[in-house]
């Protein structure tokens, strides 16, 4: 089997829906953001604050390159499909997009103090999800709505979606 890739934005829940579906098929689960800061050393909101956006978009294009093609689940950051390099592989892989409300994101992200865009009070995250929703939507070959549901539904339902 072909690795599968979860996509959406911030708070739409990829890493614990990764975590669930790997478990579930017995497959490895990688994350990017998680391979970005053990390959380079540092949290993903220190890349920020040193290096800016663009410096970590180039890490999220390199690790993206690294992840395993074959067997295993893959949660990516909200903002890989910035890159159109990016979109382009996912494009060619079996990408899920974790379709989420702002108001069930809001809710969600409540108080999370670890993300650098969402606790950046310079931007407008709702538009940003809004510009981010036709890249995800291109970049997806499965859309699941996530909104009302409990992770055992939304897997259940990738499970029954994607091509075994």
């Amino acid at each position: 089997m072909n690795s599968i890739y979860l996509i959406g934005f911030m708070g739409s829940g990829k890493t614990t829906i990764a975590n669930r579906l790997g478990a579930k098929l017995h497959l490895a689960v990688q994350d990017t953001d998680k391979m970005i800061e053990l390959y380079y050393q540092m949290k993903i909101k220190d890349i920020f604050l040193k290096y800016g956006e663009k410096t970590f978009r180039e890490y999220e294009q390199e690790i993206l390159g690294k992840v395993e093609k074959i067997n295993c689940i893959v949660s990516t950051g909200g903002g890989i499909i910035e890159t159109p390099d990016n979109v382009l592989e996912l494009k060619k892989n079996q990408t899920i997009y974790l379709q989420t409300s702002w108001e069930v994101i809001m809710n969600r992200l409540k108080g999370d103090t670890g993300r650098p865009i969402w606790n950046n009070q310079d931007v407008d995250k709702q538009a940003l999800l809004h510009k981010r929703e036709g890249k995800y939507i291109e970049a997806a070959s499965i859309i699941v709505n996530t909104d009302g549901k409990s992770t055992n539904q939304i897997v259940t339902e990738i499970i029954t979606l994607i091509d075994k």
